[in-house]
């Protein structure tokens, strides 16, 4: 009688991927993944504006009642004050060259900043040759002369902020903060650490670990195929998600997006297995792995990653950043202090190993009693 094969690493991953998959996507979950999923992109929706509601926000001047107090606050430094009839005749003036101003003004999505300038100073150079025709019979000489510095002044200033700002490219702000801040920064990691972390102590838990452990495959290769099974799992989970954000982006008409989905991917599908290592380490360490998280984040993340030194090396963000500000929009919204590229890129590939090899050996001399595991 012929001796059964023992199982090969492979056929033990195929077991393991197929109870993971299966086990996430049963009728039960479904309801909740899928909402979890549709959450991040939904505020994306609610908080970013379209390209219409953004341009009449952002195309407002000013306020005649503010601009009002601020010529009355620098007449009284200049000691000629404003008496009450000439505060009231001059706000009546701005508020009507206001509105007048803010109607004749349309946006040109597709100008450029040269054009927008030009025509910026154009329109607020006949608003103020109106209003100082108008306020020449309100104030006095000298009250005069400072209010042609106060035209000169806000004329500049709004040229210079208005033009700046092209419908479309304004809005890329909020959406990116979004996008990396919030769900690359935030919810990837922790998202990686809670389902890797889980890898062993939810066998633990539920008392499952000691069947697994009879079959002729040992405790480090154990872990391993659970890890690779769940890095692949998520890796498919967080391209839907990736795909909800940039879908929203597009329909919000986000511009550079095209540019920065491949590069996006790339750094994501490195990232992942990295973040779950962390979790599978800090899973073998402390059965609250998702506070320790939040220790390491702060500590080495937050910390030492700012460090200006070459310490700041140990932090996955900082090689995570020089990444991702090889795309001229980001690199134009964060202010991130970038490294090496190369460097970074060896850190991505190192981490799971170092990670992983440390949770494996500990897996392996660390001996488990069901009934104090169960109890924790």
């Amino acid at each position: 009688m012929s001796e059964k094969p023992l199982p090969t690493f492979f056929n033990a991953l195929q077991a393991i991927w197929a109870l993971t998959w299966k086990g996430q996507w049963t009728a039960a979950r479904l309801p909740y993944r899928f909402g979890v999923l549709l959450v991040l992109p939904a505020l994306v929706l609610i908080t970013v504006d379209t390209v219409q509601r953004w341009s009449q926000r952002q195309s407002s001047f000013g306020s005649a009642f503010v601009q009002t107090d601020s010529i009355a606050k620098r007449l009284d430094r200049r000691q000629v004050p404003l008496q009450q009839a000439q505060r009231d005749s001059l706000r009546a003036i701005l508020q009507e060259e206001f509105q007048r101003l803010q109607s004749l003004w349309t946006d040109e999505p597709n100008e450029s900043v040269a054009t927008r300038k030009t025509r910026l100073e154009e329109h607020l150079g006949e608003f103020g040759r109106r209003i100082l025709d108008r306020v020449k019979d309100v104030l006095d000489g000298r009250q005069m002369a400072e209010m042609r510095l106060w035209e000169a002044k806000f004329r500049d200033s709004t040229v210079e902020r208005l033009s700046a700002i092209q419908p479309g490219w304004g809005r890329t702000t909020p959406f990116y903060h979004w996008l990396i801040d919030c769900y690359f920064f935030i919810i990837l990691p922790l998202t990686c650490v809670r389902a890797c972390g889980a890898l062993i102590r939810d066998e633990l838990q539920a008392d499952t670990l000691g069947f697994l452990i009879t079959r002729p495959i040992s405790r480090a290769r154990l872990l391993v195929v659970k890890y690779i099974a769940q890095v692949v799992w998520l890796e498919l989970l967080l391209l839907v998600e990736t795909l909800l954000l940039f879908g929203t982006g597009f329909e919000r008409d986000i511009l550079g997006l095209s540019a920065l989905f491949p590069l996006f991917l790339v750094v994501q599908i490195a990232a992942i297995p990295a973040w779950c290592a962390l979790g599978a380490l800090l899973g073998q360490i402390t059965t609250r792995y998702m506070a320790a998280a939040l220790i390491y984040g702060a500590v080495v993340e937050m910390g030492i990653g700012r460090i200006p030194t070459n310490i700041n090396s140990l932090s996955l963000l900082r090689h995570l950043e020089t990444l991702l500000s090889r795309n001229g929009t980001l690199e134009g919204i964060f202010s991130w202090d970038v490294g090496n590229v190369w460097v970074a890129v060896s850190a991505l590939v190192l981490a799971p190993v170092i990670f992983g090899g440390i949770a494996a050996f500990l897996f392996s001399m660390i001996e488990y009693h069901a009934a104090a595991e169960m109890q924790k």
